[in-house]
C-alpha cells in the first residue's frame, strides 16, 4: 500500500450487527439522533462495531441473525473491515420510520425504543466500501461510551482505491431512488 493512497480517517461506532449488514447490503441507511452525529459528515469515515447493548429485540424477525452474528467481541480485536460516506441526508420524524424499514434491519420500535420518538431522527444514505486488507485493531478504553464519532488512536491507515462498494452501481442507484420515492 502506497503512502499516497494510505490516510488515517474517523470513525463512526455502530451497533456490530447493523455494521455487518451495511456490509452485506442489505442496510443502505443509518438512522440516528441528531445530537449523535451533528454537523455535516462530508469525508469517509471507517466504520467502528461497537458490541455492547445490542439486543436482539431490536432486530426485524428476518434479520436477527445479524445480532446472533455478532453478539460478542471477537478476541483478536476490534475488526476494521468498511469505510463509507454519506451521499444524501434526510431529518425525519419517527413516523417516517415504517416507510423506511426494508432499508434497515432494526424495526421501527427498536429504532424508535433507542432514541428518543419525541425529537426528528436523521437518516444517512451510506455507499459503503469493503476494504481489501481490514483491519483488527485493539478496543481502547478511550473508544467505549456513548457517543457517535471516535478518533482512532493506532493510526488505521486505509487505502480506499482498493476498497470495493458493497453494492454495485445500479443495484446503490435503485435503493438510493427507493429512499427518495420513500422521504420525499
Amino acid at each position: 500500500m502506497s503512502e499516497a493512497k494510505a490516510a488515517a480517517i474517523p470513525a463512526l461506532k455502530e451497533r456490530a450487527g447493523v455494521v455487518n449488514a451495511l456490509l452485506e447490503g442489505t442496510q443502505t441507511v443509518l438512522v440516528r439522533h441528531p445530537t449523535l452525529d451533528s454537523g455535516t459528515i462530508n469525508e469517509a469515515f471507517a466504520l467502528y462495531p461497537a458490541y455492547t447493548h445490542q439486543e436482539p429485540d431490536r432486530y426485524q424477525p428476518q434479520y436477527e441473525y445479524y445480532y446472533h452474528r455478532a453478539s460478542a467481541k471477537p478476541d483478536a480485536g476490534v475488526p476494521i473491515r468498511a469505510v463509507a460516506d454519506v451521499r444524501e441526508e434526510y431529518t425525519v420524524s419517527s413516523d417516517t420510520l415504517e416507510a423506511l424499514a426494508r432499508h434497515y434491519v432494526y424495526t421501527p420500535d427498536g429504532l424508535r425504543d433507542k432514541y428518543d420518538p419525541d425529537d426528528n431522527l436523521r437518516v444517512l444514505l451510506l455507499r459503503v466500501h469493503e476494504l481489501e486488507s481490514p483491519q483488527r485493531i485493539e478496543e481502547r478504553g478511550s473508544y467505549r461510551g456513548c457517543r457517535a464519532w471516535i478518533e482512532l488512536e493506532d493510526e488505521v491507515a486505509v487505502d480506499r482505491e482498493s476498497a470495493t462498494p458493497v453494492l454495485g452501481d445500479a443495484t446503490f442507484a435503485e435503493r438510493r431512488a427507493a429512499v427518495r420515492d420513500t422521504l420525499d
